[in-house]
């Protein structure tokens, strides 16, 4: 029975791929953009969970599980972690948007000014990250 659900969850992906090359359309692509970041968002969560679980054991291990995050390479991925964010948090607003104002026509546009918006959170947040 597993066998056969892992088989139809690795058709349903190969479709969706198959799918992705067929149809170039940037809200084929938004629409993956927005699962990935979505699975990479539930991700943190639980690494942020757990990270923040070394209260339980002490002060002395919250503090070294924190420190880890001190570094050059905790700033890159904080960073990461705000493009991940804003580009979710971007795209589910132009969603919410094109439906409940019967915006779909607008479609387009909505996903320009999302990449307009994104950018200058890319920008502002690179300074942020380096001063």
């Amino acid at each position: 029975m597993a066998k056969i659900k892992v088989a139809m969850t690795m058709q349903k992906l190969k479709e969706g791929v198959e799918d992705l090359i067929k149809n170039r359309y940037p809200g084929m692509y938004t629409f993956w953009v927005h699962r990935i970041t979505g699975i990479a968002i539930t991700l943190f969560l639980f690494l942020h969970i757990w990270t923040l679980s070394a209260v339980f054991r002490g002060k002395e291990a919250y503090n070294y599980a924190i420190s880890k995050f001190d570094t050059k390479i905790g700033c890159a991925f904080q960073y990461i972690l705000l493009l991940i964010v804003a580009i979710h948090l971007l795209n589910g607003i132009r969603i919410t948007v094109a439906d409940f104002w019967r915006l779909t026509r607008l479609q387009k546009k909505l996903l320009w000014i999302s990449f307009y918006i994104f950018f200058i959170i890319a920008v502002i947040g690179i300074f942020t990250i380096l001063l």
